[in-house]
């Protein structure tokens, strides 16, 4: 009876631990083969990102170590002297978005991309379009009214609250690159 009982509920549960075990230890060698890998692709595309936004920095850059803002998560100046490249985030109406703005030794912006999203396709994804953030480039001061001595950026219209998260993100860019003292 006793041998019966174990082969019916024992014998399945250490099979099925046994399965557990090895499957958890061939995820975990796979995370440690890949996992550099990962991170060399993730390297390579955010300097194709920085070199989009700087692009008189011809692809060398060299992170800069600050006490940063809780929203800019990194900035990196070019090696070459000829601006900075900073990373904001900010809250879009899908959740965060991280915004690569590049500000160049005359403290006008070179570009402007937003990296990461999870906004909502055609609609929120408007205000990431070449066409909407090339409003931004050669600017140094933006607002939203109409001020004197600074360039106004419009919303998109279906994409406000995207559109202003992308403002807010490179406003912020802007502040920090002045607080930083500049290119220098």
């Amino acid at each position: 009876m006793r041998d019966s009982k174990f082969g019916e509920l024992i014998k399945p549960s250490l099979v099925l631990l046994i399965i557990c075990l090895v499957v958890a230890a061939a995820l975990a060698a796979t995370y440690q083969v890949t996992a550099p890998i990962i991170e060399a692709i993730n390297i390579k595309n955010a300097n194709i990102a920085r070199g989009v936004v700087l692009p008189q920095a011809e692809g060398s850059f060299a992170q800069i170590e600050a006490d940063l803002p809780e929203s800019v998560t990194e900035i990196y100046k070019a090696e070459n002297g000829t601006g900075v490249v900073l990373t904001v985030l900010d809250k879009g109406f899908g959740g965060k978005l991280t915004v690569m703005v590049g500000i160049d030794d005359k403290e006008a912006i070179t570009g402007v991309k937003v990296t990461k999203h999870t906004e909502t396709p055609g609609l929120g994804t408007k205000a990431m379009t070449e066409d909407y953030l090339s409003q931004y480039i050669g600017q140094s001061a933006i607002t939203r009214a109409n001020e004197q001595g600074e360039t106004q950026i419009d919303a998109v219209t279906g994409a406000t609250v995207t559109s202003d998260a992308v403002y807010r993100a490179v406003e912020t860019a802007l502040a920090q690159f002045k607080e930083l003292g500049g290119a220098q």
